[in-house]
């Protein structure tokens, strides 16, 4: 579990006073969720990859694009965050409409964002500012298109301050997975397995391909059981057929043996009248 900071490292609070219970607070700005179809595809799969790995945790939570609300450190209530996707230990897996620091407790463990020449400042700056004071332990960015970012940037949190990460792959020690980058593509990697998490595509043209292959095998099982069947049929019928002229030959055999047996009787009798003749 990756270390959370104290209250007095942070620049912003995870408990802190509690806000007026009636308060409220927005659940969207109005702003489409990505910035084009390639960020919101990648958003998907991500999520969607994500959420197969910890689906067996329950106390392990991922989500994305949801405003996250956190206090400063005197129990005032901050402008909410929105990190394209986060994950967290230690809280319940279940559905949220927000995500509220001061009440689950912890703040995110791991941010990505997937940004643009539109958002560079705000992720680079505002956001890797609030994360860090958040306690947020790593934090990765991506551009999918190249224009803000040519290349996947990460972060580990080391005494309160961002860290930058080397190398063209880089490791989540909280995740345990490595991101990959695959042309456009941000592709998480578990080195485990090693093999890439699936995309929702990924994982379709698998399920279809199990399908086909299941199918495939019953029609294969079914062949097999239909010439079984003919099979035990034919052997039947050759053991009847083999009964039968076993019986013929019994019954020919012991019909025979009948024949000649009063044959020899007859014989017998005439040789006894010969000689009483005699």
């Amino acid at each position: 579990m990756a270390t959370i900071l104290p209250t007095s490292a942070r620049r912003f609070s995870v408990a802190g006073k509690n806000p007026p219970p009636d308060e409220y607070l927005p659940e969207s700005d109005g702003k489409p969720m990505a910035e084009t179809d390639v960020h919101r595809d990648l958003m998907m799969a991500l999520l969607h990859a994500l959420e197969e790995f910890f689906r067996e945790d329950p106390m392990t939570y991922v989500t994305g694009n949801i405003f996250v609300y956190y206090l400063d450190e005197n129990g005032v209530r901050q402008p909410a965050v929105s990190p394209d996707i986060f994950v967290v230990r230690g809280v319940a897996k279940k559905e949220r409409r927000i995500y509220k620091i001061e009440e689950e407790g912890r703040a995110p463990e791991v941010v990505i964002e997937l940004t643009s020449t539109s958002t560079k400042v705000e992720d680079l700056v505002t956001k890797h500012y609030i994360y860090a004071g958040l306690g947020v332990q790593e934090y990765f960015l991506f551009d999918p298109y190249r224009e803000a970012l040519n290349s996947l940037h990460g972060f580990r949190l080391q005494g309160g301050e961002y860290v930058p990460l080397k190398g063209a792959s880089l490791f989540s020690e909280v995740l345990g997975l490595e991101l990959r980058v695959e042309e456009r593509h941000l592709r998480l990697y578990d080195p485990r397995s090693r093999e890439l998490l699936l995309t929702p595509k990924e994982a379709e043209a698998a399920r279809r391909a199990a399908e086909k292959k299941a199918a495939a095998e019953t029609k294969r099982a079914a062949a097999e059981a239909q010439r079984a069947v003919t099979e035990t049929k034919r052997a039947a019928a050759e053991a009847n057929r083999a009964a039968a002229a076993e019986a013929q030959v019994r019954q020919e055999t012991a019909a025979r043996q009948a024949a000649e047996s009063e044959l020899a009787r007859l014989r017998e009798e005439i040789a006894r009248l010969r000689e009483t003749k005699s």
